[in-house]
Formats: C-alpha cells, structure tokens, sequence
C-alpha cells in the first residue's frame, strides 16, 4: 500500500470517528439541554394558560407572602392581594395560634422564588377575579415557571378549593400532586396530615 494510500485512509478514518463522537455525545447534550428547558419552563406554560382561558398575562410586582399560597403585590401601582388559584398551604396562624406543620417550609419557598425574581406574571382562570375577601384569584408565574406547579411538586401544597369554572387545570394540577404524594415529599410524608377538610395538626402528635 501506498503512502499516500495510508495518509488518506487515516485521514478518512479521523473524519468518521470525529462524525460518531459528535452524533453520540452532541445528541446527549442537546437532549439534555432541551431537559433542562422543559424544567425551567414547567409543565403548564403561561402560553398554554393564556389559550385555555383566553385571559392575558399582567405583570405583579412583589411585596411580601402571607403563607404559601397568599402573596402582597402591586397592580398598576396598586396594592393587592394574591390566592394562589386551587392549592393550599399549611397555615402560618392556624386558629392564631402557632404555624401549622410545613407552614414555614412553604412560606419560605414562596418568598424566595418571588424575592429573587426576574418577572412575575399573573393569569385569571375563566370564573371570578376575586374572592369574598377581595383577593384576587390567579395563576402566578415566576419567571415564566408556575408558582402553584412547583408548591405541588415539592409536596408544599395540596390541591383545595376547587370553585368552576375556576378549575380549568385543575386535573393537571392532580397529576403534579399525585407525583409528591407517590414520592411522600414534605406534607405527603405523614400519613392522612392532608384530608379533604384541610390539614390535621393532631395526626402528627
């Protein structure tokens, strides 16, 4: 075999192996890069909300949290109050008295998404804008991830006060729950703490 033979087939042979190493691991990586996107974006996206309930996006800005799922923040300029559409938390000041088991847990969460925020961005369902107590009802966004998802996914929150036609994801928001309870995280760790009624304090005693 020629030396110029020998030169081209290794030349050649560079060339293939070069194209699989970058069909293997490039895939992976993008694969893992688009992972990583749908974690950040969530599973229900604020476009998908905006569709399903033909209501637009308006932007909060940050005040404080009560508990996990109520929230201060200005509209337009304006104070306002935000319930957390169709979760609860435990309670800080149950029968005022002292928080409830995990009531810190997901204050704290709560505040240390919306306190280090880029944007925050509310959506109303397709029933009433507020509550008996001139909460307003919404699906909030964090940084276009949804703040009612990520209570439901780390087991800070249970699916409660479902009001139609103010349950447009409703079954969606079962299927995040049923992952945590499956997984026993946080408020799903202790057996029948979380009842149809709200949470039992008295069962972890």
């Amino acid at each position: 075999m020629k030396m110029q033979d020998i030169k081209t087939l290794i030349t050649s042979g560079t060339i293939i192996l070069a194209v699989a190493l970058y069909m293997i691991f490039g895939k992976t990586s993008t694969e893992e890069d688009a992972k990583t996107t749908t974690e950040q974006q969530g599973i229900i996206a604020i476009e998908q909300v905006e569709e399903e309930t033909g209501n637009k996006r308006f932007e909060v800005a940050y005040i404080k949290a009560y508990d996990g799922d109520t929230l201060q923040v200005t509209v337009d300029g304006k104070k306002q109050k935000i319930r957390l559409l169709m979760v609860d938390t435990p309670e800080m000041n149950y029968n005022k008295g002292e928080a409830q088991p995990y009531a810190e847990q997901a204050k704290d969460y709560t505040m240390d998404l919306l306190a280090n925020a880029k944007k925050i961005e509310a959506v109303y369902d397709v029933g009433p804008e507020t509550d008996n107590y001139d909460r307003l009802l919404a699906y909030v966004f964090v940084d276009d991830v949804l703040l009612q998802e990520s209570l439901l996914q780390e087991g800070l929150a249970a699916v409660r006060f479902i009001h139609k036609p103010n349950n447009t994801f409703e079954e969606a928001f079962r299927e995040i729950q049923q992952e945590a309870q499956d997984a026993k995280l946080n408020i799903w760790s202790h057996e029948n703490y979380f009842q149809k009624d709200g949470f039992h304090p008295e069962v972890m005693n």
